[in-house]
């Protein structure tokens, strides 16, 4: 899966040769910073949310006190943009409410595509300074690809037919029953759906969706590394339903295992369009299952391996730490 984004990052800071402390409390860590020291947030608001309303404010206003003594204290704040709001918000007014108050203290963005500055000031007034880090590709992190035929054996699919992937934690926000129906309106006897993911919140409906159709194979678990490209080696394309994305860090890793992927091409996504990488729909079940058929239709002319060339010199590891970290080390 895609969870390891920040030790990696970590890594590629201390690789550049900054010193990073990643403290658990950040009451307890922020104490050793020094004026002109940088604390780098990433999911500071998606870590707030709460059913319960009290405590999703009680939690946001705790930090951000953090946030303002780090301030009078002459301490700078980053911030990556990879979400522009937290997913699966209860209280979404809170959600834009506290990201608001964090922006208005940032000193510095980190964004991952080019048209996420002009999304930040439209949506928040933020018009202070931003660098586009793309999101480092997958390409050397997980095992190469096998062939589609191996992959398929392995996952115990038809060796012929269509197969679409829905990969990554199976959460509401996703979208899972538009990408069942839109599978179901273009599927023949030997096509497949793999939903692969770990679930997260109340998507029950969705999975007991899925199990009616003995079509639709679902491995509802978090899914090993090593196990990774199999999926995507198996599947003609990954299927993205979700529109209330910014970026997408599931979208790299299919490219980066060859994987086309259908979907909107908004934010991310359309900074990822070109090169039979995308399969453009707009929202809603028929939208997909129109990207399914074009999928279907161009499988035989997509060039796996030229896709993950692509992904791999968008952006690595190593360049996304040396461009922040100069950030870190400017006055």
């Amino acid at each position: 899966m895609t969870t390891d984004y920040l030790p990696r990052v970590v890594d590629g800071l201390r690789d550049e040769g900054l010193r990073v402390r990643t403290p658990h409390l950040l009451g307890v860590g922020a104490t050793r910073l020094q004026p002109g020291d940088w604390l780098h947030v990433h999911w500071s608001t998606e870590a707030h949310v709460h059913h319960l309303r009290w405590l999703y404010m009680a939690r946001a206003e705790s930090f951000h006190q953090h946030i303002r003594r780090l301030k009078r204290r002459g301490i700078r704040i980053a911030w990556t943009a990879h979400n522009l709001v937290p997913h699966d918000d209860p209280h979404p007014e809170l959600g834009r409410c506290f990201r608001a108050e964090l922006l208005a203290r940032t000193d510095h963005v980190f964004i991952h595509f080019p048209g996420a500055q002009e999304i930040l000031q439209q949506e928040f007034g933020y018009t202070g300074p931003c660098t586009v880090v793309h999101h480092p590709a997958y390409v050397n992190v997980h095992p190469a690809p096998p062939s589609q035929a191996v992959a398929r054996t392995a996952l115990g699919l038809p060796p012929r037919g269509f197969v679409a992937l829905a990969f990554g934690k199976i959460r509401p926000y996703k979208g899972l029953a538009d990408v069942i129906r839109a599978f179901q309106l273009i599927a023949g006897a030997d096509d497949r759906l793999v939903v692969a993911g770990e679930p997260e919140g109340d998507v029950s409906a969705e999975l007991e969706l899925a199990h009616r159709d003995p079509r639709i194979m679902v491995h509802a678990r978090r899914i090993p590394g090593d196990e990774v490209p199999t999926y995507f080696a198996a599947a003609d394309a990954s299927v993205f339903a979700h529109h209330a994305f910014f970026t997408s860090g599931s979208a790299l890793l299919s490219l980066s295992m060859g994987c086309p992927i259908v979907g909107q091409p908004i934010n991310h996504l359309a900074d990822l369009t070109g090169g039979r990488r995308i399969y453009p729909v707009g929202p809603g079940a028929e939208e997909l299952a129109r990207g399914l058929i074009d999928a279907r239709q161009q499988a035989a002319e997509v060039d796996r391996a030229a896709l993950r060339a692509w992904a791999a010199a968008h952006g690595d590891w190593a360049d996304a730490a040396a461009q922040m970290a100069a950030v870190f080390r400017s006055a």
